[in-house]
């Protein structure tokens, strides 16, 4: 329990959640008190968005109760919004201009989260990072005692990610957030909770304050193993000095002995990551040839040209809205509107022999304007692209996890053999059960490993990928 009850803004008493047979909240009791600067943490699946949704009232319990201080004023981020409306009215509400415009936090928020957005556009036809700045800005302007965030920084540069941290730490509202940057975590918490098992753990600090706790509680279980293994091994010793001397022992020995060899854990599997690409790179990979993109009055790439070889590893960097993923989408071949890959050229036309593609007045709407784009960009003939954007393409919700990959292919090549998706799901973190669910109950971070999945099957030779780790476990 997080301070005492009778001051606590929320209590959750005894709760129990559950989707099918698996539960993700088991009897769980806690609270967060005025001021509580709480981070949780935990694999995708634990139950971390589920115990924000609990708090936040928007998820009903199977047991237990939840209560909230009289007059609560809560403000919620979910992981995924669904915004409709004017920008100006969904981060301002009925405020005048004036009003917001010469408030010193409003113009912060503003600078930091909504630039280059324009006040008068509609959020329907904006990106999902730019509704989800926008959310993120309306609810840190509203008055509220409370914050639930579910991976705020999600879609946000390293810039913004600083800013928030400093806004979250100065303005003194109480959190609960989660997310799965460490620095974040460190810069803003007082206290962790780690959901895992169906329980939260509750940790004083930070995350590093976390990780060094954690690291103490495996030293004593590692003791606790070792005297274990040691006993295990002179039983074993015992048991193999001949039949005479096993039936001359009480049976008791024998049975503690079994017990203790059934309960040995398995080897760890030593399967190193393994490449899935099946088709040789050439000498040449991408190759981008006065390449440019503007988005209204602003210029995202002006004349650029640029080379990817074979084998090189790029990260692409830079503030909100600068076009990394306008780039990134340009040298896929993506279409500017969409999510998915198409295998086009950038002038909609197709690829012709020798894989080039034409930018010629491809355009999309943006919150700076209407997305133009020129110039050409060259694709070896022997390549495969693995595009992952940052909304990708929508699966039927209605699918098992394991179904939708097998969508894209039963099985794929890995050296000399094959490895079926279900294998391939299981080194990805969805395991046993878990391939068996659908997908409308995968939490943010099993879909986008499901969807980095899809994309592997699909035996690329050369990834681009757009916000990999958004909602990915640490």
């Amino acid at each position: 329990m997080t301070g005492s009850s009778a001051m606590n803004l929320v209590n959750v008493e005894l709760a129990t959640k559950a989707y099918g047979p698996r539960k993700l909240l088991d009897q769980v009791s806690l609270g967060v008190a005025a001021r509580d600067r709480i981070g949780v943490v935990g694999r995708n699946g634990a139950g971390k968005t589920t115990l924000l949704e609990v708090l936040a009232g928007a998820a009903e319990l199977d047991s237990g109760r939840v209560s909230r201080a009289r007059d609560l004023r809560l403000g919620y981020l979910p992981q995924a919004e669904d915004l409709a409306g004017v920008v100006r009215d969904l981060v301002f509400g009925s405020r005048p201009e004036h009003e917001w415009a010469g408030d010193q936090r409003s113009r912060s928020v503003v600078a930091a989260l909504l630039p280059g957005i324009d006040p008068d556009a509609r959020a329907e036809r904006m990106s999902g990072g730019e509704r989800r700045r926008i959310a993120l800005a309306a609810l840190l302007l509203g008055p509220h005692d409370l914050l639930l965030l579910d991976e705020p920084t999600n879609h946000l540069d390293i810039e913004a990610i600083r800013w928030l941290a400093g806004y979250l730490r100065e303005h003194g509202r109480a959190f609960v957030v989660v997310t799965h940057d460490r620095w974040f975590l460190d810069e803003v918490t007082e206290q962790t909770w780690e959901v895992a098992d169906g329980q939260v753990h509750s940790y004083d600090g930070g995350y590093s304050a976390y990780v060094l706790a954690r690291a103490e509680r495996a030293r004593i279980a590692e003791a606790t193993d070792q005297r274990r293994r040691n006993l295990l091994r002179k039983e074993l010793a015992w048991l193999r000095r001949g039949p005479p001397a096993r039936t001359s022992k009480p049976k008791f020995r024998v049975e503690a002995a079994t017990a203790l060899i059934a309960g040995e854990p398995a080897p760890r599997d030593g399967v190193e990551l393994t490449r899935l690409a099946t088709a040789r790179l050439g000498k040449t990979v991408i190759e981008a040839e006065g390449l440019s993109a503007r988005a209204g009055d602003r210029a995202l790439l002006d004349d650029v040209t640029w080379r990817l070889g074979p084998g090189e590893r790029v990260g692409v960097v830079g503030i909100n809205g600068s076009g990394k993923t306008t780039l990134l989408r340009l040298l896929a071949g993506a279409p500017l509107d969409g999510t998915g890959l198409d295998g086009t050229g950038l002038d909609g036309t197709g690829l012709d022999g020798e894989g080039r593609g034409a930018a010629a007045g491809g355009a999309r709407e943006t919150a700076g304007g209407s997305l133009t784009t020129s110039g050409r960009v060259v694709r070896g003939q022997t390549v495969r692209i693995g595009y992952l954007p940052q909304e990708p393409a929508p699966v039927d919700p209605r699918l098992r996890a394991l179904e939708a990959a097998e969508q894209v292919r039963r099985s794929a090549r890995v050296g000399s053999g094959e490895v079926s998706a279900s294998q391939l799901l299981d080194r990805l973190g969805l395991r046993g059960d878990r391939q068996w669910v659908p997908v409308a109950e995968l939490s943010g971070g099993e879909r986008r490993r499901l969807q980095l999945m899809m994309v592997l099957l699909d035996e690329p030779n050369v990834l681009l990928l757009d916000e990999p780790t958004n909602d990915l476990d640490i």
